[in-house]
């Protein structure tokens, strides 16, 4: 592949005086603290509120299922019947599919509002990542700015995660009783990977759209060279940007106070973790193309 087809022109932060930044994220987050707790505070909740339908989804599905446990016989249970009823296991099955499907496209639609993320939260974190502040720019006025630029390509693309990540689970609940357990879970683990390739590249061409003007044909381009040229940190970086939700199902199945205690610090820092470890690499990823010159102390 020829890189140096790679443009990136027309930044979208001549609004701002860049600085040098070469902190790793967990220090950068560190001086965003810092100097600015309220807004890291603010930015956080703004960005879950991204999650509420979803959350909402789950807390509907757990209350369907757990009806439909409670509408089944248990065996040798006090009453007039000491036994289950012939095809209860089918009948479970059957309905906990059904819900399944139900509320797992409910919160694949619901999932799309996370666009916002991907347009109004990146634009907030380039913002702070050239100026060093979430206070220098303004918070609102970076995610205005932000949505107002990049919320068609974070749409489609948030579109294209949500009913990628649903047909992978609807894929594997119908291959189980189509084909053999294990065909299912090699299928099952490439589609994975395939999705996951797919996840990361819109990723950058959110990233990219948002930090550059251009064409939509030219952030397309640059986008899929950007992907092939950090393959390797792309995907890792892919994958700990996503990494607290699938801590959120571990310890929400584990329970006990090592359960509240996570919860309580994604309540606090979980909706600026994802924009803050993805685009940070980004912006590293493009400074060299635009590198900023360090001043020199007279």
């Amino acid at each position: 592949m020829d890189f140096s087809q790679i443009k990136l022109e027309n930044e979208r932060s001549t609004h701002v005086t860049k600085r040098l930044n070469r902190t790793t994220t967990w220090k950068f987050f560190g001086i965003l603290y810092r100097d600015d707790m309220g807004r890291v505070f603010a930015f956080s909740m703004l960005m879950l509120l991204c999650l509420a339908p979803m959350i909402a989804c789950y807390v509907m599905f757990a209350n369907d299922f757990a009806s439909l446990q409670g509408s089944l016989p248990l065996f040798n249970d006090f009453g007039f019947s000491t036994g289950m009823w012939q095809g209860a296991q089918d009948h479970f099955n059957q309905q906990s599919a059904i819900l399944s499907q139900k509320w797992g496209l409910w919160a694949t639609l619901a999932s799309i509002v996370l666009a916002i993320t991907l347009s109004a939260g990146f634009a907030v974190v380039r913002d702070a990542f050239w100026t060093g502040k979430l206070r220098k720019v303004g918070l609102f006025r970076s995610f205005g700015n932000g949505f107002k630029a990049n919320f068609l390509y974070a749409l489609g693309s948030m579109a294209v995660i949500a009913f990628g990540v649903y047909g992978v689970v609807q894929f594997y609940v119908w291959a189980q009783t189509a084909m053999p357990i294990w065909l299912a879970i090699v299928l099952l683990v490439l589609l994975c990977i395939v999705l996951l390739f797919v996840v990361t590249y819109l990723l950058i061409l959110c990233s990219v759209s948002v930090t550059y003007k251009q064409t939509f044909a030219q952030n397309v381009k640059d986008s899929w060279l950007l992907l092939w040229m950090n393959v390797l940190p792309n995907i890792i970086h892919t994958v700990f940007a996503f990494a607290h939700i699938g801590l959120a199902f571990l310890f929400s199945s584990m329970g006990g106070m090592l359960m509240s205690l996570f919860f309580a610090i994604m309540l606090m820092f979980g909706g600026l973790y994802m924009p803050l470890v993805w685009q940070c690499h980004m912006m590293r990823t493009f400074a060299l193309f635009h590198p900023v010159e360090t001043k020199k102390k007279k």
